[in-house]
Parts: C-alpha cells; sequence; structure tokens
C-alpha cells in the first residue's frame, strides 16, 4: 500500500490522493509503513501537506464518509490463515448496515479506485455468511477483475431443489449420491439451466451445464430453438453443456449415469479460473475504460515470486479428479490418497486432507475428512506410504525434488507445508552454485525461491533446522560462517 502511495505521487502528482482500509489497525499499519517510506524519501515531503484543499489522507470504513479524493487506494487487507483456510469475517463488513460502509467507501473517488487485495472471488464462501456486506465485496472484486461482464453474467438460483420432471429429480438424486453439488434453475430471468453442477473448491462456480428434456425443453417454440439454439447461446457465454435424454437415461440408466459422471469430472479437470469470461473481457478492455484497478498482492509473496534462478522444478497440485470413480468409495478413496502422495510426496498431511476434503462435499478440512484419511491409509496403505513426522512419502522413494511456486496462485504452500528435506534439497542446490555462502544470505535466498519474501521465526527456524540437517548429513559444511559443499 506504502509504494503504491508513493508511485501515485511520482506518475500523478496532481492528483489528490487518498487510502481506505477496513479497520484501525489496518489503517495504523499502512501509516506505519508510509512513515518509514517517509524518514528514505523526503522530496516527497510536500505531498504530506495536511494544509491542501485536498490532503492526502489515510482513514477506515469507519470514519471515511464525506471525503472525496480523485484516486483512492483500497485495502481489502484480508486473506486466508497461515493454514490457507479464509475466515468470513471482514470487521465491520459483516455486521448489520456493514454493505452501506462498503458502498461509502467504494464511492469517494472522482478518476480511479486502485483495489488491493490477495484474495479473489471465489475465496468468500458465500454459503458460509449472510452478511449483505460481505456478499456485496465479493461481487465488487469481481466487478474489479472483469468489468461489465461480472454484472451481465451474474446468476441467480435457489439452495431449494425445483425440478421439472421426476426424470430431472432422479438425474439431480444420482449426482448428489456421488459426491457432486448441484445447483436448479441457474440462470437470469426466464433463461434458465435444468442443473448445474457446482466447482468443488471455488464457491459460486459452475463447470456443467445440464440439460434435460424436461418442461423448459418443451416449451420451446421450434425444434430448432428446443435443439440447437438454447445450447449455442449458453456455450457462447462460456459454459460448457451436456444434454441427456430421459428415453436414453430410463433405458439404460447404469451407462447413462457413467457416462454422465465422466463428463462432469473432464469438466472438474479442465476447468480453469483464469479462462472465465477471456474473450468478453478482451473486447471489453478494448474497446472502454474503466476507473477501477485490482493490484493483487498475495500474503508472503514478494517480487521473487517468478524468479527461478536455479532451475529448481514447479510445484504441481495433484488433480483428484484425474482417478477413476469407483462405486466403493473405500477403494476410490484408497487410490485418490495414493495418486496424491505419489504426486506431491514428500505431502504434509493437512495438504494431502485438503486434497481430498472435495471428495466428501467438503470446502474445508473436517475431523470426518482426517479419519478417514488417517484409517484408508493404516488400514490400506501401510506397504506404500510411510510417514516422516507429519509428512507422507511413497515408501522407498529417498531422493525428493525442490519444487517452488509456479507463480502466486500455483503451488504456493506455507512453511509448515514444506519438508526439511525438501528445504535441504533446495539449500544443496543453492550452495553447490554458490563460491561459499553465509547462512544468513542461504536462509535468505532459499526462502525467496520458496515464495517468501519476509522471513519470520517460523521460516528462519525451519531454514535453520534444514541447514543443520544439511551439516549433519554430511553434505555440506560450516566453514568460519559459511556453509560449503
Amino acid at each position: 500500500m506504502a509504494e503504491l502511495v508513493y508511485e501515485h505521487f511520482r506518475n500523478y502528482p496532481e492528483r489528490s490522493l487518498g487510502v481506505v482500509t477496513f479497520s484501525e489497525a489496518q489503517q495504523q499499519a499502512v501509516e506505519t509503513a508510509i512513515r518509514q517510506l517517509r524518514l528514505q524519501n523526503q522530496e516527497f515531503e510536500k505531498f504530506f501537506n495536511e494544509d491542501k484543499e485536498e490532503a492526502f489522507f489515510i482513514k477506515n470504513l469507519e470514519n471515511v464518509q464525506g471525503d472525496e479524493r480523485d484516486t483512492i487506494i483500497f485495502s481489502i487487507g484480508y486473506a486466508k490463515d497461515s493454514n490457507g483456510n479464509m475466515y468470513m469475517n471482514f470487521g465491520p463488513l459483516s455486521r448489520s448496515g456493514g454493505y452501506r460502509r462498503l458502498n461509502v467507501a467504494i464511492t469517494r473517488a472522482k478518476y480511479n479506485v486502485k483495489l488491493v487485495g490477495s484474495i479473489r472471488p471465489t475465496d468468500i464462501k458465500l454459503e458460509s455468511t449472510n452478511a449483505e456486506g460481505v456478499k456485496m465485496l465479493r461481487s465488487y472484486i469481481e466487478f474489479a477483475m472483469n468489468g461489465p461482464d461480472a454484472i451481465l453474467n451474474e446468476l441467480t438460483y435457489s439452495d431449494s431443489v425445483n425440478v421439472d420432471s421426476p426424470f430431472e429429480e432422479s438425474v439431480y438424486d444420482f449426482l448428489v449420491k456421488n459426491g457432486f453439488m448441484v445447483a436448479t434453475q441457474v440462470g437470469c430471468s426466464g433463461y434458465r439451466i435444468d442443473l448445474a453442477v457446482k466447482h468443488p473448491t471455488l464457491s459460486g462456480r459452475f463447470v456443467l451445464g445440464i440439460e434435460c428434456d424436461g418442461a423448459t425443453y418443451h416449451s420451446a417454440r421450434t425444434a430448432r430453438e428446443r435443439d440447437r439454439l438454447r445450447q449455442t447461446i449458453l456455450e457462447d457465454i462460456g459454459w460448457k453443456i451436456y444434454r441427456i435424454w430421459s428415453t436414453d437415461w430410463i433405458k439404460d440408466p447404469i451407462t447413462e449415469g457413467r457416462k454422465l459422471l465422466d463428463a462432469v469430472n473432464n469438466a472438474i479437470s479442465e476447468y480453469k479460473e483464469s479462462n472465465v469470461n477471456s474473450g468478453s473481457m478482451h473486447k471489453f478492455q478494448s474497446e472502454q475504460t474503466i476507473g477501477i484497478e485490482i493490484i493483487e498482492n498475495p500474503t508472503d509473496l514478494g517480487e521473487h515470486t517468478y524468479d527461478n534462478p536455479y532451475s529448481f522444478d514447479y510445484y504441481e497440485e495433484a488433480n483428484v479428479y484425474e482417478v477413476k470413480r469407483y462405486s466403493d468409495d473405500t477403494t476410490y478413496l484408497k487410490n485418490v490418497i495414493k495418486y496424491v502422495v505419489e504426486k506431491e510426496y514428500p505431502i504434509h498431511f493437512e495438504l494431502l486432507c485438503k486434497r481430498v476434503a472435495g471428495l466428501f462435499g467438503n470446502q474445508k478440512v473436517t475431523v470426518k475428512v482426517r479419519d478417514s484419511v488417517n484409517y484408508v491409509i493404516s488400514k490400506y496403505l501401510t506397504d506404500q506410504l510411510m510417514r516422516k513426522g507429519d509428512f507422507l512419502w511413497i515408501k522407498g522413494a529417498e531422493n525428493i525434488k525442490a519444487r517452488v511456486p509456479l507463480s502466486n496462485d500455483v503451488g504456493v504452500r506455507s512453511i509448515n507445508h514444506i519438508s526439511k528435506e525438501e528445504i535441504a534439497e533446495a539449500m544443496l542446490q543453492i550452495v553447490s552454485k554458490s563460491f561459499g555462502i553465509t547462512t544468513n544470505d542461504l536462509y535468505s535466498v532459499t526462502a525467496r525461491v520458496f515464495g517468501f519474501s519476509r522471513t519470520g521465526s517460523n521460516i528462519s527456524n525451519a531454514m535453520q533446522q534444514a541447514c543443520d540437517y544439511l551439516v549433519e548429513s554430511g553434505v555440506v559444511k560450516n566453514l568460519n560462517g559459511k556453509i560449503v559443499l
């Protein structure tokens, strides 16, 4: 936030500026960061003159009423915790009437808003909150990222089951029984999709629309409108559509059910959040200008996020939906666990549970998920997997590779979820390409390649443990404060 303030002073000195945060604590944090930069950038002191007609300010949602500036830098200031959990508590926004405060904050700018945050709209779980302000925040982030398309493509649906026929109801029940979350009558106005399968982890996203030959189908005026036009329009605006005929379903429900599950699993595995609205977004950006700018600043990831000078492998998350689904749930879970560990070992137990949580219909790891994973591992996989502390390995696979994030969305792990052995492997590669490196520099460089721009106590402790492990193994030695092979 502080760096954006100075960037504004450099690039747009004639425009007035204000900063809005969600809480008083966040306001103080931004003020502290700006104060530190002021000591290093004395030439910009004139921009902090409080006697100006539209002086620079830093305020929070509670006290920003009545102030207007050319540009507003608006900080969301809430994100996932170190375990990747997102809590639906947004301070004053979560309270009754909180949406009014958000409305005030985003209308303080005469020219443009810069929205700063490290979360995406799908991180805000609408089903976990009743606060209108939180729901409005999600819509606002979506609008900042996608422009008017976010409004044009806004969908409505009810949490209650609303089907047109026993046929649709049987398809709905079949999908729910197989662990998928399904909404009915999804769409806008009178133009609705019979059944829509929700993404297992991205809140508010649908991966597949299912059309049945029910009431909507038969109400179409012509055969062309029934069989082709409707599907073409839906596909043109980004939907993936799968059609089921009632006669086929009734005649051979087993085969049709298997084909449906394959279609759903394929849609989930092929779904990419970044592709949503990409075509229409390009058209929008080329034709119009909008005064909202989103600047993503992921937690714990700094300017070196995308650097990979040591050519480490990039961390790839296992896609559990690539595993063939079995009717026997235990066999299916066993195969999924083995597949994830083979793909990501050494993997922290919590990360493993996070990968499979969607199979239980959960958005986050619960006691039930942990107990089920523990049971299957101890009962069926002891001959194939082994534990080292909180991490799971493939038995007999001692050699591992250091794996780093590809970007702030791909391959990011907290320091607690990276094993001592993997950090040590990264250190070994760094030492091998250095003519002696101090322990402090080794810790700093290693932390950076794993995506951490700052080294707090947790990261420093993890680095020290990995370095001690390397020294004890005899692979490197500490020679007068420098680590050498």
